[in-house]
């Protein structure tokens, strides 16, 4: 039976995340791949439509945002070309929300940055891992990553959308809160790779699925 966000135990999350980072997507570790996407957001969302591409193109491809569907960074020019184009109110978008355990982002600011990743292609429109992965190195501590691994721990079947989204931040948030007391174990087996908390219950729920 899977593990769920309901039945973890600690022991379970320790191993995950030691899984985690040792394990390899591609030909590089996980904790370099990790390495190359801060470096990649080092200065911000990118200042010019040629930067945010290369950003775009770099969580599509190399992050892993088009999963099973390889062709879909065919997009990424278009994707890139709707977020330069509102550049101003995406960033802000994006940098003004606050840290999730705060509390979760409006459904505006969650429409604003999903819009540009939302683009038909082979009978799928809504790019959510795509988007999740690209909106989580601008601003980690407020919009945690989703994916397949993610929503099975979670238990979320819907279809992708911005009420998905904002389903699973609700879930990741409680439950987030309510683990507290495992961060410091968490940490020392992670050995500080994780730039953020948000980050070490991602590479939990990605090792969970090894």
């Amino acid at each position: 039976m899977a593990t769920t966000w309901k039945t973890i135990t600690l022991e379970n999350a320790k191993s995950a995340i030691k899984l985690y980072n040792d394990g390899t997507y591609g030909c590089l570790k996980n904790p370099d791949l990790d390495q190359q996407a801060l470096g990649m957001f080092a200065d911000g969302l990118g200042s010019t439509a040629g930067k945010i591409l290369r950003q775009v193109e770099f969580i599509g491809r190399e992050y892993g945002g088009v999963a099973g569907f390889p062709s879909a960074i065919k997009l990424a020019e278009s994707i890139a070309s709707d977020i330069f184009k509102n550049r101003e109110e995406y960033e802000k978008a994006a940098y003004a929300a606050l840290p999730i355990l705060s509390e979760v982002p409006s459904r505006n600011t969650i429409e604003i940055l999903y819009g540009p990743f939302i683009k038909a292609l082979q009978g799928k429109k809504n790019w959510q891992v795509w988007g999740s992965k690209f909106w989580h190195f601008l601003n980690p501590n407020a919009f945690p990553i989703e994916d397949s691994r993610v929503d099975k721990f979670f238990v979320l079947t819907d279809l992708n959308s911005v009420d998905k989204y904002l389903k699973f931040l609700n879930r990741f948030r409680e439950f987030a809160l309510s683990h507290q007391g495992w961060l410091p174990e968490l940490r020392q087996v992670d050995g500080g790779l994780a730039w953020c908390d948000n980050k070490l219950w991602d590479k939990m729920c990605y090792g969970l699925g090894e």
